[in-house]
C-alpha cells in the first residue's frame, strides 16, 4: 500500500481525489455525520456501507458489492478511471484501507490509490485546514474490472496452508 504524507497531500490538494471512508464500528460515531460537520478540503464521502453488498444478511460485514454497484457509485462520485485518488478516515478500525482494497479489486490502477499516513486525526493535530464544504461532484462514466484473484476462500487458503 501506498502512503502518503500530510505534508504532501497538503500541497497537492487540488490534484488528486480526496476521499473520506470513515467507518465505526461504535454506534455513537458517524462517519457521514462526521464528515458533514469537518472533512479536509474537497473530500467526498465514501459509505462504507451504503457501497457494500447489501444482500449479506450479516452485520458489519462489508462485503464487495457487485461490479455494477461499484461502477455506479464512483460515476455518481465523479471518480474518472485516471484520478489519482487518497483515501482518509478519521477512525480507530483505519476503516480508510478497506475503501482502498475495494477500489484496487474493482480495477484502479493500483500506483494512483494511496492512504493518507495518519488519516484525519494527523491532519488536525498538525492544524491543517478543514471545512464543512462540500466538495463540486461531477458524474462520470467510471468503468471497473473484477481483481477476482485478490479473493480466496477458505478452502483455497487451507489448501495453501497445506502446501
Amino acid at each position: 500500500m501506498t502512503l502518503v504524507s500530510t505534508d504532501w497531500l497538503n500541497e497537492n490538494l487540488n490534484k488528486v481525489k480526496i476521499i473520506d471512508a470513515s467507518w465505526h464500528l461504535i454506534k455513537n460515531r458517524n462517519g457521514f455525520e462526521e464528515y458533514n460537520k469537518e472533512h479536509i478540503e474537497n473530500a467526498i464521502f465514501f459509505d462504507l456501507d451504503k457501497n457494500s453488498n447489501q444482500k449479506k444478511n450479516l452485520p458489519h460485514g462489508h462485503f464487495l458489492p457487485s461490479l455494477n454497484d461499484h461502477e455506479k457509485a464512483l460515476s455518481d462520485m465523479g471518480i474518472l478511471n485516471t484520478d489519482r485518488i487518497i483515501f482518509y478516515c478519521y477512525s480507530d478500525l483505519i476503516s480508510s484501507c478497506r475503501a482502498w482494497f475495494q477500489f484496487i479489486y474493482f480495477g484502479h490502477n493500483p500506483r494512483l490509490v494511496s492512504v493518507l499516513n495518519g488519516g484525519m486525526k494527523k491532519w488536525k493535530i498538525e492544524g491543517r485546514k478543514v471545512t464543512n464544504l462540500k466538495a463540486k461532484i461531477n458524474p462520470s462514466k467510471y468503468k471497473g474490472r473484477e481483481n477476482k484473484n485478490m479473493i480466496k476462500i477458505k478452502s483455497q487458503i487451507e489448501e495453501n496452508i497445506k502446501k
